[in-house]
């Protein structure tokens, strides 16, 4: 009996080892499966000829501003108006720099005249000429002053009565607003009659001062000294006059440039502040294209190579173009040249703010860039791995060489911008292999 236990032992044991040796087998293989290959990966670029995303911007962008303060009286062009060089576009009030103008050229006639009648000497009965105009511009002097008092009184009349309007309108509702608008029309013109009298008053003064001058000089004889100061003040009133004529110039506001009107920032009636944008001016013909180039790129661009461009809303043209300018310094905060494409618009059909794809002539043949250390040869067939959802895939790829260590892809279906490839791959990678990108 003890004999028959024992022959059924080693039968057991054998079947215990061959329903063991599968499930051994198994642990093994889910091992090596969910171990991968560390593999170093890139993603691929853009394709070499796929071109280069820019927008359109204009040619010139000029902000018109006033370069003195003032009402503006008239604005001559709105919104979209196509103007030259020299045109007007804005109208400052011009009454107090006229007579600003007036003044100057009249203090300066008089300061002229005087230097000439010293110089020539005088008679007696110069004497008494100078002597009655003396007399006359002081009576003219009075006269004017006369009328600066009456202007005076006027004005402050009409001041008062403005500001008890004001007051009136601002805290209660007994004064209406055309009552308010009346009364600022009627101050507004008291102040100008002012204004104009003591101008008046300022010129009779000058030539009251002139023709004093002008005897005492007469009587006194003049000296070296006295010719030089009076020279001087002819230069000086010289001066001042140029300056007057300027400010009045500066009234009237011109475009700068040919161009369309983008934007008005000004209405009449308006104060226009020194420096500040009245109106914005762009020149669109011609256009330039603003690109930010990849430094692998930026070496293809030279400036005055031409270029092909085109722009999405406009998909059956094509725009020549030139490069105006590649940037030596990369844009702040990335490794991408600014570079900028010169494109004739005679039509006005580019408009600034559409995309644009410009595309080099005579570029590299078709074609991503891949480095040459991705490349595995076999079968004297050239290969790259991709890496996609944690496998690694063979794919077969037909090269032409950039340089020492890159290669144009020709179009491939399976293999596309932004897909990953693997780097100086290993032996121990094979087609369908687990890897992990570190």
């Amino acid at each position: 009996m003890r004999k028959k236990q024992m022959t059924w032992i080693p039968a057991i044991l054998s079947l215990a080892v061959i329903f063991a040796l599968p499930g051994c087998g198994g642990a093994d293989n889910n091992a090596s499966a969910a171990q991968a290959v560390a593999v170093k990966a890139i993603k691929l670029g853009q394709p070499a000829d796929s071109g280069l995303s820019g927008k359109i911007i204009p040619d010139q962008e000029n902000k018109v501003v006033a370069k003195a303060g003032g009402k503006v009286s008239e604005v001559k062009v709105d919104e979209g108006a196509v103007v030259k060089k020299g045109d007007v576009l804005v109208q400052l009030e011009t009454d107090d720099l006229t007579s600003q103008v007036k003044q100057a050229e009249a203090a300066l006639i008089a300061s002229k005249a005087k230097l000439a009648d010293t110089q020539a000497g005088a008679r007696s009965q110069e004497i008494q000429g100078l002597e009655s105009a003396v007399q006359s511009a002081e009576a003219a002097l009075n006269q004017v002053n006369a009328a600066v008092d009456q202007a005076k009184s006027g004005f402050d009349l009409s001041q008062k009565t403005y500001n008890r309007l004001r007051n009136m309108y601002d805290s209660t509702s007994t004064v209406t607003k055309e009552d308010m608008d009346k009364g600022t029309f009627e101050y507004e013109k008291a102040k100008a009659a002012y204004d104009q009298t003591v101008a008046q008053q300022q010129a009779a003064a000058a030539q009251v001062s002139a023709a004093k001058s002008k005897l005492e000089l007469t009587k006194s004889g003049a000296t070296g000294n006295t010719l030089e100061a009076l020279q001087a003040d002819v230069d000086r009133l010289t001066a001042g006059l140029e300056l007057a004529n300027n400010a009045l110039a500066n009234a009237t506001i011109t475009s700068p440039i040919d161009g369309v009107v983008s934007k008005r920032s000004i209405q009449p009636g308006e104060m226009a502040q020194p420096g500040v944008t009245l109106l914005s001016i762009v020149k669109m013909d011609p256009v330039q294209v603003e690109l930010s180039v990849p430094e692998t790129q930026i070496g293809k661009m030279k400036a005055g190579s031409d270029v092909e461009v085109k722009v999405g809303n406009l998909p059956d043209k094509t725009f020549a173009g030139k490069i105006s300018f590649v940037s030596p310094v990369s844009n702040a905060n990335s490794t991408t040249f600014p570079v900028k494409v010169t494109i004739d618009n005679p039509d006005g059909v580019l408009l600034a703010g559409m995309l644009a794809e410009v595309h080099l002539k005579d570029s590299a043949p078709n074609g991503l860039e891949v480095p040459k250390t991705a490349l595995i040869q076999k079968d004297n067939k050239t290969f790259v791995y991709t890496v996609q959802d944690g496998t690694a895939k063979m794919i077969e790829v037909a090269t032409t060489d950039k340089n020492a260590d890159w290669v144009y892809v020709k179009d491939n279906p399976n293999l596309k911008a932004n897909v990953q490839i693997v780097i100086n791959p290993s032996d121990q990678i094979a087609d369908g292999s687990k890897v992990k990108v570190e």
